[in-house]
């Protein structure tokens, strides 16, 4: 049996705010009554764990753990930092580093702060420095297979964020933003269309966080702020996410169960005011025919979520809208929207505004914006 703790960034620090027990028949997970005690306590998830005075209990790890592993390309990089074929589900949480998305953090019960698992066993999690023409230039020799013990900073900072492409988290002018970089084996200009497709976003009225282009080590970088950090006094202030793919309980390669009705209950259920729980699927609803129109179909779970911010968990800004070449006129899209299912069709949106709650005299002034 291992146990574990669960630290969420709580009033400036983290607090020690649940225990994870490892069972032969999968997961436990209760939260510290001292934790519980405290006003304003946050969640570690809004639907499926509610900070109440119970045991939940998992045959798989818990999905809102999961949203504090990598995605794609970390879990390649820890692979190799590792040694490794693949790593236990567990062992990508606990290898990562602070700067995945949210505000958990993990380590052993003999320890009292936040540790990471190296291959050498528990360390300290160290403040990142990233240097992004490093981190680029040891992405190019991982590339090339080149020997791990050159690939010392990529190992270190650059598996601890989701998605499949090379990505890192670092400071600009004072602001942390999250760098995506090309690499040579890339076919497309895909931060350019990125940037292209977010600054459209900006100007129909989305909520989108700050957006850069710019050029590296003669490659494209798109630089987007992070919406979950942020810099105060010289510290890194978090703020609480949760994926739709957690919140909705649903399996990474449960496709057949993702869809926007489900999110939009979610939404009701998690919100606290009626008048933004109305804002919220407004918006939802605005960036499901955005991505109809812009044909982007990778709109999985993952790429939606809720931000806990100011007491209150709302739909996250706009983030991970990557336009793909389709063939035909017509496209699916990841998650199920209306009676048409996954078709991205404007009559198959307009077959979900009840979810989204969008009064019909609204719905053509929405679309045509």
């Amino acid at each position: 049996m291992q146990e574990f703790w669960i630290y969420i960034y709580f009033n400036s620090e983290y607090a020690r705010c649940a225990k994870l027990t490892v069972v032969d028949a999968g997961y436990e997970l209760v939260y510290e009554e001292d934790y519980l005690a405290l006003e304003g306590a946050i969640a570690i998830d809004p639907q499926n764990l509610p900070p109440y005075k119970q045991k939940y209990e998992s045959d798989e790890l818990f999905t809102a753990i999961i949203d504090s592993a990598p995605d794609y390309w970390g879990r390649e990089l820890l692979n190799r930092k590792f040694s490794s074929v693949e790593l236990a589900e567990l062992e990508y949480v606990l290898a990562n580093g602070l700067e995945h998305v949210g505000a958990l953090a993990y380590s052993p019960l003999e320890f009292d702060i936040p540790m990471k698992l190296s291959p050498t066993g528990w360390v300290s999690h160290k403040k990142s420095n990233v240097v992004l023409e490093q981190i680029m230039e040891q992405t190019e020799l991982l590339i090339k297979d080149v020997d791990g013990e050159k690939l010392k900073e990529l190992f270190e900072y650059g598996p601890t964020l989701g998605g499949g492409k090379p990505k890192v988290s670092l400071v600009v002018d004072g602001e942390l933003y999250i760098a995506k970089y090309a690499t040579s084996l890339d076919s497309t200009p895909e931060q350019k269309i990125e940037y292209a497709t977010m600054k459209m976003a900006t100007d129909f009225g989305f909520k989108v966080p700050k957006i850069q282009i710019a050029k590296h080590l003669d490659r494209d970088v798109f630089m987007i702020e992070r919406f979950d950090r942020k810099i105060k006094d010289g510290n890194i202030e978090r703020d609480h996410f949760i994926s739709a793919l957690s919140l909705c309980d649903w399996h990474e390669f449960g496709k057949s169960d993702w869809s926007y009705p489900v999110l939009c209950e979610c939404i009701r259920k998690a919100g606290s005011r009626e008048d933004e729980i109305k804002e919220d699927l407004e918006e939802l609803f605005k960036r499901v025919a955005f991505n109809i129109a812009v044909n982007n179909n990778d709109d999985d779970p993952r790429n939606h979520g809720l931000l806990f911010k100011e007491g209150k968990w709302r739909l996250s800004p706009l983030y991970d809208v990557v336009p793909k070449a389709i063939k035909g006129e017509t496209f699916t899209m990841a998650m199920s929207i209306g009676i048409y299912e996954t078709e991205a069709s404007k009559r198959n949106l307009l077959s979900a505004t009840k979810y989204f709650e969008i009064e019909e005299k609204k719905q053509k002034e929405l679309l045509i914006k």
